[in-house]
């Protein structure tokens, strides 16, 4: 493996590991922003071909002078429509550089722009799911030629040009400290190339801010481009383009670290294997800010005045799972009514730590049994108790 890659890896030792939380955490591709949240994802990608494989799978060198890199910048500004709804604008900028039989070639610009949306479904135990469908269009057009003899050797297309576009489903699964990801998305890319299966399988460890993940992702070809059909491009020694029913799968290592809004992430990976595409090695480092949108917590305080009953925390048992405040029976409480804490200070903050019903009563008392948890701080005496 190049040494930029091996590099990455020791990037995150050079990272405080601390036991505070931070609101930025890594999404699996089920997860979706809350309701009125937004997030801006800058990446940068950078692929360096080491040989190609043709369509039989069989790998060839480069010439000695021959060499293929392309870099990516992509751009996607998210926000949550709704608590299943989530909608992107993609951008991506890309620079291809190449020697071909001696001759450099480049070619740089703005690459692709799109839309994308995902509708996430209601858990199922700790399982998410989601659906999404995306839509590029490049931004350029590719010049054809009457024959490979015609075909400059000084010049090379940006990529593939033309529409893509894919429909795929997303599952993921929080089994802290772990969590699993899937994707399997149907695409069909630019450039008239076969209709692909785009599939990404991940795992994720937390330990606190720092996370380390490692996965496999791939292109399966459904196997429809045909030898003849091909247009005659200035693709350079490269397979990356213009390719014969491509596949290719490639294992990948990683890490993120979370800052209060904002997650930096790294990946190195390395295609192992396929057909009609170049081996390789890739890096890729990003920043995604996020805000936090509508959460459980903050409905409720905005929600502050329906609250029918105002007390405090008398008591917190051993285990703080039940809660003794001094309202009861003389103030309308009643058995099963709901409760917020709140941990509260002078200068009017409301900071949402658990919820529960009201468990046992008396004329001026009554215990909660605390249901949820919504921040890692430890209830006690003086703290709020809203009914409802």
């Amino acid at each position: 493996m190049p040494k930029f890659l091996r590099a990455l890896f020791f990037l995150p030792f050079f990272l405080a590991i601390d036991s505070s939380n931070a609101t930025a955490v890594h999404m699996g591709g089920a997860e979706l922003l809350n309701a009125k949240a937004y997030s801006v994802n800058l990446e940068t990608s950078v692929f360096q071909s080491a040989s190609v494989l043709d369509q039989d799978r069989v790998e060839q060198s480069f010439a000695d002078s021959d060499k293929f890199r392309m870099i990516d910048g992509n751009f996607k500004i998210s926000y949550g429509l709704s608590r299943n709804l989530e909608t992107s604008l993609l951008f991506r900028a890309r620079a291809v550089s190449a020697v071909n039989q001696g001759i450099s070639a480049s070619a740089t610009g703005p690459e692709s722009a799109g839309v994308e949306a995902k509708y996430g479904f209601d858990p199922i135990g700790n399982i998410r799911y989601a659906l999404g469908l995306y839509y590029r269009q490049t931004l350029y057009t590719n010049t054809v030629y009457a024959t490979q003899a015609t075909v400059p050797t000084d010049t090379i297309i940006l990529g593939d040009d033309g529409t893509e576009y894919g429909v795929g489903i997303y599952a993921t699964a929080n089994n802290h400290p772990w969590k699993l990801d899937m994707s399997m998305i149907y695409v069909s890319p630019p450039n008239d190339l076969s209709s692909e299966i785009h599939y990404n399988f991940e795992g994720i460890y937390f330990l606190s801010k720092l996370s380390f993940l490692g996965g496999i992702g791939g292109v399966y070809s459904m196997n429809k481009d045909l030898a003849l059909s091909k247009p005659i491009l200035a693709r350079g020694p490269s397979n990356m383009f213009n390719s014969l029913n491509r596949e290719f799968m490639a294992p990948y290592l990683g890490f993120n670290y979370a800052f209060e809004k904002t997650l930096f992430y790294a990946k190195a990976s390395t295609i192992v294997s396929g057909r009609s595409t170049d081996k390789g090695s890739s890096a890729i480092l990003g920043l995604k800010w996020s805000s936090e949108g509508e959460t459980a917590e903050s409905l409720k305080v905005n929600s502050f005045k329906e609250y029918h009953i105002e007390g405090s925390v008398l008591k917190v048992s051993a285990r703080g799972n039940f809660i003794k405040i001094d309202q009861g029976l003389s103030t309308d409480v009643e058995k099963g009514m709901k409760f917020d804490i709140y941990q509260t200070d002078y200068f009017g903050g409301n900071v949402l730590v658990g919820s529960g019903v009201v468990f046992d009563i008396g004329s001026d008392w009554a215990v909660i049994k605390l249901l949820k948890k919504y921040k890692e701080i430890e209830i006690k005496p003086g703290f709020a108790a809203r009914g409802y």
